[in-house]
């Protein structure tokens, strides 16, 4: 049984064509303590529910009917806060590195591969929830940060700008012309 968190006010959405899939992660969410789940078949009657849910999870598949779930998640993330700072989770059942490419692209936090085991869709989910990715809002792309690896230290020149001022005396000088 997972670990029941502090979510009785929170609101999830389960969209998946395979029902049985369904009613399991809609179970698994009351379980954990969720106070609303719903669930909903395909594309269209998940935009209906999106819109009247405050959700603070979204369970996509992959290959949801109508406009998949790639589109599914981008659209997640092109609502209106705070539903686009929804934790989402996308099942896949063939993954390979297009679609994981494709869903991380679309927003996604993170990705459960199919068939899944409750071990599996408990970490991912918890991982979702309670150690989410810092979120980005950029006109390119709106969502948690893609970086998965965090790089050792960098001896290049740095352009972020909101990165703490570096010593860059041992850098080379460059000529650009």
């Amino acid at each position: 049984m997972p670990t029941a968190l502090p979510y009785e006010n929170a609101q999830a959405l389960v969209a998946h064509p395979n029902p049985q899939l369904a009613a399991y992660l809609r179970q698994y969410l009351r379980e954990k303590g969720f106070g609303t789940t719903v669930v909903a078949n395909h594309s269209t009657h998940a935009v209906k529910n999106l819109n009247r849910l405050k959700t603070r999870l979204v369970l996509v598949d992959y290959d949801l009917m109508e406009f998949g779930g790639a589109d599914f998640v981008r659209f997640v993330r092109l609502c209106e806060a705070p539903l686009q700072e929804a934790a989402v989770c996308v099942t896949m059942a063939k993954p390979n590195r297009d679609k994981v490419m494709a869903a991380r692209d679309a927003g996604a936090n993170e990705i459960i591969a199919l068939p899944l085991t409750h071990a599996a869709l408990e970490k991912k989910v918890t991982n979702a929830l309670e150690n989410p990715a810092p979120f980005i809002r950029h006109p390119a792309y709106t969502g948690p940060c893609r970086r998965r690896v965090t790089l050792e230290e960098w001896s290049g020149v740095e352009r972020r700008q909101d990165s703490p001022p570096k010593d860059t005396r041992h850098l080379k000088k460059q000529r650009i012309l």
